[in-house]
């Protein structure tokens, strides 16, 4: 009997909302929706290519980037294998990424593009675990043998029967490790936490009491994905509920992006809101005559 896990709740979604939108990605200029079929089906294929290159329990991979479908189709494809992932704040200096990775005894590493392949490469021979790093869409190639694009990892997979992958999924207990949350560091070295499919599960069911949630929602997601509030919302609650998910192109072009997405739900640490209400009250002080009047009247 397959117990319910993340991954379990993914793969329902593929067959009773296979056509509806899991998330958006900017492309070309506008953001496009991939269906819970083709999340799910680009999760298989993670986790087949994470099989092939020799992870399972107690093998963890590490994801060092900004939020992106590469970011989350990885963290989902090691929890379906029974592996886990640890996220690695984007700040995250050379030392304390490669700290991360070491930790975690990590022998794969997903990064965003060049900045953050130099943080691991710089460290490599301290990190004797760490046999592979793929490369997010994007990235300039690198001449490494060790080092993947995306199509080159997602190509190591197609081998792997979907058998395999499903068996591995049925396989996964509620008391398995899920995901490895890391602190950020700002009180001395970054320190792990385990959480495990019935954590994951047992929370994301909670948010129902807090929100009125539903697959017409949109998310936007720019909060760390590293941090398991983001993990929780962009990932967790959305898989549980069928929400889609909106990735944001980059902090700084958050403004943009909720113009563009117009979400229904916005999750924001205080300095987010400190920051709109700034922007708000600067726009207000520019406000003159009937324009001033009905701002003050919309205000009071």
């Amino acid at each position: 009997m397959t117990v319910d896990t993340i991954p379990a709740r993914l793969q329902r979604n593929a067959v009773v909302m296979a056509d509806r939108p899991a998330y958006l990605e900017k492309s070309s200029g506008a953001y496009r929706p991939v269906t819970w079929a083709g999340y799910a089906e680009t999760v298989r294929r993670v986790g087949k290519a994470l099989m092939a290159l020799g992870l399972g329990p107690r093998h963890p991979a590490a994801i060092l980037g900004f939020n992106r479908p590469e970011w989350v189709t990885t963290y989902l494809g090691a929890m379906s294998i029974g592996s886990a992932a640890a996220g690695i704040y984007t700040t995250a200096s050379s030392e304390e990424a490669g700290h991360v990775i070491r930790h975690a005894g990590a022998p794969l590493v997903l990064v965003e593009g060049k900045p953050q392949l130099d943080k691991v490469l710089a460290r490599r021979t301290e990190l004797p675990d760490l046999r592979w790093v793929v490369t997010m869409r994007g990235a300039p190639p690198c001449d490494d043998p060790s080092v993947l694009t995306w199509d080159q990892f997602l190509e190591r997979g197609d081998g792997v029967p979907d058998a395999d992958f499903a068996e591995r999924s049925a396989r996964l207990a509620g008391g398995d490790p899920a995901t490895l949350i890391y602190t950020s560091g700002t009180t001395g070295i970054p320190k792990g936490v385990v959480l495990t499919h019935d954590n994951l599960t047992w929370t994301a069911d909670q948010a129902r009491g807090v929100f009125d949630i539903g697959p017409d929602d949109v998310l936007l997601s720019y909060l760390p994905l590293s941090h398991v509030a983001e993990q929780m919302y962009a990932v967790h609650v959305a898989v549980t509920f069928g929400y889609s998910v909106a990735f944001a192109e980059s902090v700084e072009a958050v403004r943009v992006n909720l113009g563009e997405v117009r979400p229904t739900l916005f999750f924001g640490v205080p300095r987010v809101w400190d920051k709109l209400a700034a922007g708000v009250r600067a726009r207000l002080a520019d406000a003159h005559g009937v324009k001033a009047a009905l701002a003050r009247w919309a205000m009071d």
